[in-house]
């Protein structure tokens, strides 16, 4: 019997509270009035030597705050937005703060294992809330056989302003000023005599707006036929990470086609799952543990501070949600389905 075909008979059995995933305001918007928009993150950091950007909690609230689970391509493949900026943000070393005129606050850093090629600045307003993130990239993307991530060379390089609706273009001033100020080692070769032609250069700058409310994921990055009647235990504000079916990998691209070894699966002596999708959340742990509770019908549930297992039966087969918190790294979601139901459940 075909697994797909097996899971789409399975929809009923599960209990969806679309509500959860709702805001409070629209359950109550004729008993109550409407909610303030909660104030944007601000990033205030103390005098003395900077932090890690990367490593800040504020820089992370914030730039969650402008970039959601929003996608593209720039310094990665499709990647998330919030990734790639923090990537662009990871060094230690060279990190600055400038106060302009007008109050507002440039902080600024590189990803230093591209010597900088690839780096980010953050414009803040006076209350120190990001309003533009500038990221030097190169518009990559994979390419080839095998695939291979390819981007623009130096000479070509692109500074994409992301802005919050209403920015004036002459607002990012600041952040052309920084991108074209090049890092250390990209100086040098620019200065060079011969090697000077293929250093880094700003060749064009693109606008693009702020969109935090997109989702992380979508369908093509799920096995083919994925029933739609299981798609709820995928967190919409979530990322995929990998999927498979039936022990081939459909996302990412680089792994697509392969076959995918579950060794959890094989230690404890479960048969291989018939579906598997792999997510990460930057919502708190609790929050995603209590979402699940509420989202699955008859989940079993174990948990502890880091962990929490959600296992049970669906019709004749059974699935198993695996959540655990990484700190930093957000909170790793392993959804998997089996076909037949197991015999024993051993997580």
């Amino acid at each position: 019997m075909n697994t797909l075909s097996t899971y789409r008979r399975l929809g009923g059995l599960l209990l969806w509270t679309a509500c959860a995933a709702m805001p409070a305001i629209s359950l109550a918007k004729n008993t109550a009035p409407a909610s303030r928009v909660p104030a944007a993150p601000a990033i205030v950091l103390p005098a003395g030597p900077l932090p890690r950007l990367s490593d800040e909690p504020q820089v992370r609230a914030a730039l969650f705050d402008f970039f959601g689970y929003a996608r593209g391509s720039y310094t990665d493949d499709d990647g998330l937005l919030l990734e790639q900026a923090i990537e662009a943000l990871s060094e230690r070393r060279e990190v600055t703060r400038t106060v302009l005129a007008d109050g507002r606050v440039l902080l600024a850093s590189m990803n230093d294992r591209k010597q900088g090629r690839e780096r980010g600045a953050m414009l803040l307003d006076k209350r120190g809330v990001i309003i533009a993130f500038g990221l030097v990239n190169g518009h990559c993307r994979l390419q080839g056989q095998p695939l291979a991530k390819v981007c623009k060379p130096d000479p070509q390089a692109v500074l994409t302003v992301f802005h919050r609706k209403g920015m004036l273009v002459g607002e990012a001033a600041p952040l052309l000023a920084w991108a074209r100020k090049l890092p250390p080692m990209l100086a040098l070769i620019a200065a060079d005599d011969e090697a000077g032609s293929d250093g880094q250069k700003i060749a064009s700058v693109e606008y693009v707006l702020s969109q935090p409310v997109l989702p992380g994921w979508n369908r093509a990055q799920l096995p083919s036929g994925f029933p739609s009647a299981l798609l709820p235990l995928l967190l919409d504000k979530s990322t995929v990470l990998t999927s498979s079916g039936a022990g081939v990998f459909a996302f990412p691209p680089a792994l697509r086609g392969k076959k995918q070894h579950n060794l959890l699966d094989e230690a404890e002596g479960r048969p291989p799952r018939d579906l598997e999708v792999a997510l990460r959340s930057y919502a708190s742990f609790d929050s995603v543990v209590e979402l699940y509770r509420k989202t699955i019908k008859g989940a079993r549930l174990q948990r502890n501070e880091r962990t929490a297992y959600l296992h049970g039966d669906l019709g004749q087969g059974s699935y198993r949600v695996y959540i655990r918190n990484t700190g930093f790294d957000g909170v790793m979601i392993d959804v998997a389905l089996w076909e037949k139901k197991l015999v024993a459940d051993r997580r």
